[in-house]
């Protein structure tokens, strides 16, 4: 019974000496993945044959006795040293495997060292939490923590990854691992803090050869060869670095002149800096070396596009999908370009084919449709297609607009008044603007009982602005209800007394209306306001004559001829004037400065002359 108890009490002191390590594996977290791994990763010092430093980073072990790092650390090393996380060297002994492809390094270590569980780097995936363990700016050890921010693809089978954390350079090397403490990748540094992170996959398929110790090592600057000018242009390529990717990927031109796919990176990237001659030249290097390139096409294509060089980019388009049916992105530029050169039912067809792939932007292209049909006067199929894009996009002003217009050219005018207003609730910093279209339109219509309609209502809106109550003046002026217009004018000139066509619209109707006095009095002050303008006076002359006041007729019209010597109509009435004044002398010189300038009404002046 005695053993009993005492086996009890010693089972409890085990649980409870066992409970606290429980926890701690139990807890998430930075602290764990690091205790986790911290033994197999160091930081390493690569050294030439004189000592000098000539790589410093990180490395990591993947399995007993191998320890994988960033080739280009180690490219130009002699020896390495590398230090755990308490600084305790190891020795390493030489290089067992090289990827120069993907800038990979496997070394040979000395000792029993745990290794980093190596993942499945296909499972990674944006926004993905992960963990870089390296070598900071001490050299010591640490950790840091963030997310797969980006995942870019290198090629068919494979997809590197950027990293939302800000890493030391020594960093490169590192193992990035996730949740569970294993490795997806490897944290590569370039140069001027260029980085990606190869995939963990890519450090299993290494094949691991015979060991080389570094005394029989062949150095090399590994950016400098072709593998590595490749890769990193091809990550710069990737990562939108394209003035990086241009030095890297023209330094593998000279080396390997004939490889088509450097031509079509090289131009890709001359494309993006808008260095476009340059771009052009490395297309058509590709379409010489390979005929049935869809993409060379379509890129050289895009140049002329950007160019605005239609005519050239349309067959090149063209020949793209000719070759690629399914290279639905070259429909719209093919219809961007037939639009651009005003070819609208050409362009239509086009955006109708990109319609078909269902594309992200298709509120985009059936507001291009809409346009296109609507240069082409199909009205119902523009409208049509407007009202499809507003379906995506309610707010978007232009497309309403054009929509409003569409009904206007179609005669639908109630419809057209309807979706300008609709225009005057999106833009509440403007809502004038769409009811002067409404207004303009039906002026233009001869619809005379809604334009003063809408006029009124515009004042309404704006009660102090002047050009509204001209507007509505002329509208009544228009309809000939002369009592209105002059009302509204009035109001106009008691807002703005300077408003020069208020004065003139107001003296023109009380001419139309035979008040002559009235039409003195306005024209008068118009002269006052615009001096120079040779109609006013001319107006203002022959009002006096109407009202037989040749005296007073006579200056105004003399002005006139004064500002514009080529008046046919001044002259004449002024040398009316000089006869009815009995100045027939004056009327003959008149006469003589009329008959080069008009001679019927020359002629007209003559027979009145004695």
């Amino acid at each position: 019974m005695m053993n009993a108890i005492k086996a009890r009490k010693i089972i409890s002191f085990a649980i409870m000496v066992l409970l606290p390590t429980v926890f701690i594996y139990s807890q998430s977290g930075a602290q764990q993945i690091f205790e986790s791994n911290k033994e197999a990763v160091f930081s390493l010092m690569a050294l030439n044959d004189n000592n000098e430093i000539v790589g410093e980073g990180t490395g990591f072990i993947i399995e007993p006795g191998v320890l994988a790092t960033c080739y280009q650390l180690i490219s130009q090393a002699s020896s390495v040293i590398a230090k755990n996380y308490k600084g305790k060297e190891i020795k390493i002994e030489g290089v067992l495997g090289v990827d120069k492809n993907l800038n990979i390094v496997l070394l040979s270590v000395k000792g029993k060292i745990p290794a980093v569980a190596l993942g499945n780097s296909d499972e990674v995936d944006t926004g993905k939490k992960v963990f870089a363990i390296g070598s900071g700016e001490s050299e010591a050890i640490e950790i840091s923590e963030g997310e797969v921010t980006k995942l870019v693809e290198f090629n068919e089978k494979m997809k590197l990854f950027q990293i939302s954390q800000d890493l030391y350079k020594n960093f490169s090397g590192a193992p990035l691992l996730d949740e569970r403490g294993q490795a997806l990748g490897m944290v590569i540094f370039f140069e001027r803090r260029l980085r990606i992170t190869v995939p963990s996959n890519s450090l299993k398929a290494i094949q691991k050869q015979s060991l080389i110790k570094f005394k029989s090592w062949q150095t090399e600057d590994y950016l400098t060869t072709v593998e590595g000018a490749y890769f990193a242009g091809r990550v710069s390529d990737l990562l939108d670095e394209t003035g990086r990717a241009q030095q890297y990927m023209e330094r593998v031109k000279q080396a390997r002149p004939d490889d088509i796919e450097v031509h079509s990176l090289l131009a890709s990237i001359y494309d993006r800096q808008r260095n476009f001659e340059r771009a052009i030249m490395s297309y058509e290097k590709v379409l010489s070396m390979d005929s049935s390139r869809d993409k060379a096409y379509y890129g050289l294509g895009m140049v002329y596009v950007k160019m605005r060089q239609y005519e050239r980019a349309l067959p090149l388009l063209e020949k793209a999908i000719g070759l690629n049916p399914n290279y639905e992105d070259a429909y719209y530029y093919i219809g961007s370009a037939y639009q651009e050169a005003s070819k609208f039912d050409k362009a239509a067809e086009a955006y109708a084919k990109y319609l078909e792939f269902k594309p992200e932007n298709i509120w985009e292209v059936y507001y291009r449709l809409g346009v296109c049909y609507s240069e082409l006067g199909q009205f119902d199929k523009a409208i049509l297609n407007f009202e499809e894009a507003i379906k995506e996009k309610p707010q978007e002003v232009r497309i309403v607009y054009e929509l409003a217009q569409s009904y206007e050219k179609s005669k639908q005018y109630d419809k057209a008044e309807e979706t300008y207003k609709k225009i005057s609730q999106l833009t509440p910093e403007d809502p004038i603007r769409p009811y002067r279209a409404i207004l303009m339109m039906y002026d233009k219509a001869k619809m005379s009982d809604k334009a003063i309609a809408v006029a009124r209502e515009i004042t309404n809106m704006q009660p102090n602005n002047y050009e509204n109550f001209y507007n509505l003046g002329f509208m009544y002026q228009n309809a000939k209800k002369y009592k209105e217009a002059i009302e509204a004018f009035k109001k106009t000139i008691e807002l703005n007394p300077g408003y020069e066509y208020a004065y003139s619209s107001v003296g023109y109707i009380y001419y139309q209306l035979e008040n002559f006095a009235k039409a003195v009095e306005y024209y008068k002050k118009l002269v006052e306001i615009v001096a120079e303008n040779a109609d006013y006076w001319f107006i203002l002359g022959v009002s006096y004559m109407q009202l037989k006041d040749f005296n007073s007729a006579l200056e105004p019209l003399k002005k006139a001829v004064e500002l514009r010597p080529d008046h046919a109509y001044a002259l004449f009435n002024l040398g009316i004037t000089y006869l009815n004044l009995h100045d027939n002398y004056s009327a003959r010189e008149i006469y003589t400065k009329l008959r080069p300038i008009d001679p019927n009404l020359a002629q007209k002046l003559a027979e009145h002359i004695r």
